[in-house]
């Protein structure tokens, strides 16, 4: 079972008041569930057969998301936004910088090390059942899995269960003996009477009143109603003989449910069948669905308390409080009616046990709007490394899960084959070379679960082509368990990683604009936020480039009165939800602006501009609050000094503010008064930032004012690179007498948290050998053409590569 509300990574979550459909395999790997700050859940899991419990070998030990089934559906790249890019290159490009390289084995399969089933959000069924070997209680494990929530114990409650997999519109039940109907659950019944062997309750229309409730005499469907009841929906059925009814299922299959079933009209003449029952009775089926029997009684006891607490926060409708998918939580009712007869149970002792033990009990979490129920997630198994939920959902967090490793585990640590041709089939790629694994979230092993990545290739025709995939669709290639030896999450490492480039990449377009493009191809489409600043003058972009890395967010270039061909090609590539121009009407015009709108999916431009170079960097650390640790101060007279601090102010989040070398700007002297910070570092010399203005500066900071400077640019740039440590990599280079390249160089850097090199075109400046020497990086980027720096330069920088 994957369970629990949390952030979905797959699309937007369930609408209130809506039955989720089934979720198809997406869904059940990774979860990836519903909004935490709504508070809307979703659970993803997979969908499993129903298992006998008369047969050892049929499942009913394992948490229910692993329960084996060749799954019907995969979710296709469109869905997860993976787009496929065909260029005109015969050739395979440079890596991107910073990736991780895996050109395809010779045998043509990629041998995969990973971990985990599941979303990893909050409690591992498998670390429960490990924890619960080791001696905890439950509530310890509940403790551990969801810190800082309190347990207490509510009063029991009824709860109404949406019964999603009767999707036929019509509600049919077996006629047995106590069969009685009412217009709701608790009210005034009335006997059916003998001579059927089945009831339904269908509707001709829209409205409530076109309701009608039919027997089956063997041969014939006919109206009935008992007199005194009102002819309208909702129609109950019960049994406080039996305490359950027959329902059948679209199949023809009859399926048990404790308490009571209630055909219910919502709208249209589908009608929905919604199950009234104890809360008890409900977890008496949800817990033995999630959780063999076979499992430690205190992870049954705990699970319990995670479906309790899940169920009571749960997604409500109008007529229910939860539905029985694994897209809220499964459910499968009381058992399977057998052609005989008898019942086939989906309820065991063990975990009716747990379920009674732990008889109202729930955990709450102190929120800041006041304490209520928490939202309790779980998975299958963690893989040793639950990830953070977020949204001031605190105990949800990323930890250590020393629990998950018990020795019944199947998927605690994995191996798994992901052949090319697998790859190829999903992204539609002829003939795959190599997959570049470009970002991962930094939690766990192997630098985390695989955030995006790249997958190569050529078409037929020999053409260089390249997917943008993500760590799921990777995972989706080929999944566990509809191959015996595929992947069950987007947490895994490949076996042989490319060596390290041994010269230089460079990374250029036609233009400062096609250079631009080219590096925001590192990006995935579907980005957040892309910066746009001119390409022309550099005073408004400055800052922009000190931004950027906040976001992770691409820079690309303007021209002042129309956008170039190659950053339209850009933008029509990476769709970003929305665009943030940097300056005025004088660096971008309101045409610009007005064009680019077309480019953004929301339809959203923002222009942050101050009546001058300062006033704009001013506006653009509005965003960040007051109270930062940092804040840089450069020239807005001269652009390397700036740029090359850029990279810093990305990496630690710290606005960047301009000056003019004899005094502080009014705007910049507001935007300190506002910022508060600790501390403020002039960049460059005396030169470029006069010691007047550092004294001035003084009073604005708390902790005082240091200065990062060198006897020239260069210099300057490696002061602002000795901040990084030793073997920080990769490192970039771009040209310190132009600014464009430079400027989307420093972004760039940002995003990889590595210095900006500044270097001329035809040497490599005492400041750059000074830098690489320190920084001894293991690859290096240089960014711009031969008109820049030039191919000899290029090669003097190959010799600084460790």
């Amino acid at each position: 079972m994957d369970g629990g509300p949390g952030l979905s990574l797959l699309g937007p979550p369930p609408r209130r008041g809506v039955i989720v459909r089934r979720p198809s395999v997406l869904g059940l790997a990774l979860a990836l569930v519903v909004s935490l700050t709504t508070g809307v859940p979703a659970i993803a899991s997979p969908a499993a057969p129903e298992p006998d419990p008369s047969d050892p070998a049929s499942g009913v030990s394992l948490p229910y998301a692993q329960q084996a089934e060749a799954v019907p559906e995969l979710e296709s790249p469109e869905d997860l936004g993976e787009t496929t890019v065909v260029t005109t290159d015969a050739v395979l490009p440079a890596p991107v910088p910073g990736a991780e390289v895996y050109p395809v084995p010779a045998d043509g399969s990629y041998d995969i090390t990973g971990g985990g089933y599941g979303h990893r959000i909050g409690m591992s069924q498998w670390g429960a059942h490990g924890a619960g070997l080791q001696g905890l209680s439950h509530q310890q494990i509940v403790g551990f899995y969801y810190p800082g929530t309190r347990l207490e114990t509510w009063a029991l409650q009824d709860i109404a269960v949406g019964i999603t997999i009767d999707d036929d519109g019509v509600t049919r039940v077996a006629h047995r003996s106590g069969l009685r109907v009412s217009a709701a659950p608790g009210s005034r019944t009335w006997a059916l009477p003998s001579g059927r062997s089945q009831w339904r309750v269908r509707a001709t229309g829209s409205s409530a009143t076109s309701c009608v409730l039919e027997g089956y005499d063997g041969s014939s469907w006919s109206s009935w109603w008992p007199s005194g009841m009102s002819r309208r929906c909702p129609v109950t059925f019960s049994s406080s003989q039996e305490g359950t009814v027959d329902l059948y299922l679209p199949t023809g299959s009859l399926r048990v449910y404790r308490g009571a079933l209630t055909a219910t009209h919502h709208g249209s003449s589908a009608l929905a069948t919604v199950n009234h029952l104890p809360e008890q009775h409900y977890l008496r089926s949800v817990v033995a669905a999630e959780m063999g029997p076979s499992f430690h009684p205190a992870a049954l006891r705990a699970q319990s308390v995670a479906a309790r607490t899940y169920a009571r926060r749960s997604a409500s409708t109008s007529y229910y409080d939860v539905c029985d998918t694994t897209a809220c939580q499964a459910y499968r009712g009381r058992g399977a009616r057998n052609g005989d007869g008898t019942l086939t149970s989906y309820e065991y002792s063990a975990n009716t046990a747990a379920v009674d033990a732990t008889a109202g009990e729930v955990l709450t979490f102190a929120f800041p709007d006041g304490r209520r129920l928490a939202t309790t997630m779980y998975s299958a198994s963690t893989g040793g490394q639950t990830l953070a939920a977020g949204n001031g959902h605190d105990y949800l967090r990323a930890q250590k899960d020393p629990y998950d490793a018990t020795a019944a585990n199947p998927r605690h640590r994995w191996s798994a084959s992901l052949p090319r041709t697998a790859l190829q089939q999903r992204y539609g790629i002829h003939r795959v070379e190599r997959v570049q694994v470009l970002t991962r979230d930094g939690v766990g092993a192997w630098g985390g679960r695989i955030l995006t990545a790249r997958v190569e290739g050529f078409t037929s025709g020999g053409a260089y082509t390249y997917a943008h995939a993500t760590g799921t669709g990777l995972m989706l290639s080929r999944y566990w368990p509809s191959w015996s030896d595929g992947l069950s999450s987007d947490y895994f490492t490949f076996a042989g990683a490319a060596p390290t480039p041994t010269e230089p990449v460079r990374l250029s377009g036609t233009d400062r604009y096609g250079t631009a493009a080219k590096v925001a191809e590192q990006w995935s489409p579907g980005v957040g936020v892309v910066y746009v600043v001119s390409g022309q003058d550099y005073p408004d972009a400055l800052a922009a480039s000190a931004r950027a890395g906040v976001y992770d967010a691409p820079l690309l270039l303007t021209r002042q009165d129309g956008l170039p061909g190659a950053t339209v090609r850009a933008l029509n590539r990476l769709r970003p939800d929305r665009l943030v121009v940097l300056g005025g009407t004088d660096a971008v015009s309101g045409d610009v602006l007005r064009d680019l709108r077309g480019y953004a999916r929301t339809g959203r431009v923002d222009r942050v501009a101050g009546d001058d170079r300062y006033g704009t960097a001013a506006a653009l650390a509005g965003y960040y609050p007051s109270g930062v640790d940092r804040v840089l101060l450069a020239s807005g007279r001269d652009f390397p000094d700036a740029l090359a601090g850029a990279a810093v102010a990305n990496g630690q989040q710290a606005p960047l503010l301009l000056t003019r070398p004899d005094g502080l700007p009014t705007s910049t002297i507001s935007a300190l008064r506002r910022l508060q910070p600790r501390e403020i570092v002039v960049l460059g010399g005396d030169g470029a930032v006069s010691g007047t203005v550092v004294r001035e500066a003084r009073q604005y900071a708390s902790g005082g004012v240091v200065r990062w400077a060198g006897t020239d640019r260069y210099r300057t740039a490696a002061r602002i690179a000795a901040t990084f440590p030793r073997g920080t990599d990769p490192a970039f280079v771009a040209l310190g007498t132009d600014f464009p390249d430079a400027l989307v160089a420093a972004a760039l850097a940002g995003r990889h948290d590595a210095p900006l090199v500044l270097t001329p075109g035809d040497r490599v400046a005492g400041g750059a050998h000074q830098a690489l020497t320190h920084l001894r990086p293991g690859s290096m980027y240089v960014l711009g053409g031969t008109g820049g720096i030039t191919r000899d330069t290029l090669g003097l920088l190959g010799r600084y590569l460790r």
